[in-house]
């Protein structure tokens, strides 16, 4: 079975039970806890969330024991079965939560994940968390068994377009309302870091009394910039042409410190592997083939075609001889101020090259 992340929450608040029982300690009805959840996504917030839920429910349970695994190279899928068959003295059942630092757990693993969700009802509740499953791991034998079994909670983060509407549910749900300006000043000051957007929330929260009504100017006067960047996010925004976002990133990168270098290396990354595509799509006939035999992961193919359409092969070379401008400015070979140097490449990135800005 597979949930929602705010449905199995949902779920856990109102109707803890034990596994396989039909009453809760209180007696009230409740919901059958599962003996094997899978939960999956890249998103530590909700992520966290999804599991602090199911060790409040396995408790309520009698599932008073927690073991935590990860597995590593040295690490025995033998011993998570023989912990399972090891009756506790203190509680009812355990909780085993296992983590997979990447969503291939091997041909071993798969085969122990399998044969323990096949495994008969033994009061404990098994736990398996995953980095976000790419295509070919969701169609997995593995993952089959695990959701067939059990529940599969696919924790997904909002896009920065719904972000304000994902902010303005965990305004309800902290007992505020905010109006739309607010909330989009909200959404822009933490570019889609969730977490910072929640530790905001709570903030206010604990700032104003249940059913207060927020408005843009208690927001400003209240929220910090939470905003955090990485180079990756520049590199995304370029490629979608997004030319405001990428500069605001840029210039987040730059606030925080975040050496010339890396950024260039980022930039450089992604312009190579786009002309890479570009000559490969023009001499296919297809964007599509050429991302592909590019070697761009599935996940982001959509993007680089996208990019493609922004691009001639004309502006893709004047794009390697940003490149290697920007190159020489940030390793001090040739005179400039780095961080020009850098917007000019991600304009360029963005297919929006400032005039002049393409001589050699």
């Amino acid at each position: 079975m597979k949930l929602r992340p705010d449905q199995l929450l949902q779920q856990m608040k109102e109707h803890p039970g034990r596994p396989g029982s039909g009453t809760s300690p209180t007696s009230r009805p409740a919901a059958r806890l599962a003996s094997v959840y899978l939960i999956s996504g890249d998103e530590p917030l909700l992520v966290n969330e999804v599991i602090d839920a199911l060790r409040e429910a396995a408790i309520a349970s009698g599932c008073e024991e927690r073991e935590s695994h990860v597995v590593e190279r040295s690490f025995s899928w033998s011993n998570v079965t023989a912990s399972l068959r090891n009756l506790s003295l203190f509680s009812t059942g355990k909780l085993v939560e296992i983590r997979l630092p990447t969503p291939t757990p091997g041909d071993e693993g798969s085969r122990a994940l399998r044969q323990l969700a096949a495994r008969d009802p033994d009061g404990n509740i098994l736990v398996i968390i995953t980095p976000a499953l790419t295509r070919k791991a969701a169609d997995s034998a593995w993952a089959g068994a695990l959701a067939s079994a059990g529940v599969w909670v696919e924790t997904r983060p909002p896009t920065l377009a719904e972000l304000p509407q994902w902010i303005a549910r965990r305004f309800r749900a902290a007992g505020l309302t905010c109006d739309e300006e607010g909330v989009d000043l909200l959404a822009g000051r933490v570019e889609g870091n969730l977490l910072a957007a929640q530790q905001e929330i709570d903030k206010l929260a604990l700032l104003h009394p249940p059913g207060t009504a927020l408005d843009v100017g208690l927001i400003r006067a209240a929220v910090a910039d939470g905003a955090r960047f990485d180079v990756f996010q520049l590199g995304d925004a370029a490629l979608a042409g997004d030319v405001e976002r990428a500069v605001r990133v840029l210039g987040g990168l730059r606030e925080e410190g975040t050496a010339a270098a890396l950024v260039l290396w980022s930039l450089v990354r992604e312009a190579l592997v786009l002309v890479d595509a570009g000559i490969r799509a023009s001499r296919d006939g297809s964007a599509a083939r050429g991302v592909q035999g590019a070697g761009v992961w599935q996940s982001r193919s959509d993007l680089y075609i996208r990019a493609l359409r922004h691009h001639k092969p004309g502006t893709l070379r004047r794009l390697l001889r940003m490149a290697g401008r920007a190159d020489q400015v940030v390793k001090g070979a040739r005179p400039g101020e780095p961080w020009n140097a850098l917007l000019e490449l991600t304009l360029a990135l963005a297919g929006r090259p400032l005039k002049g800005a393409e001589l050699a």
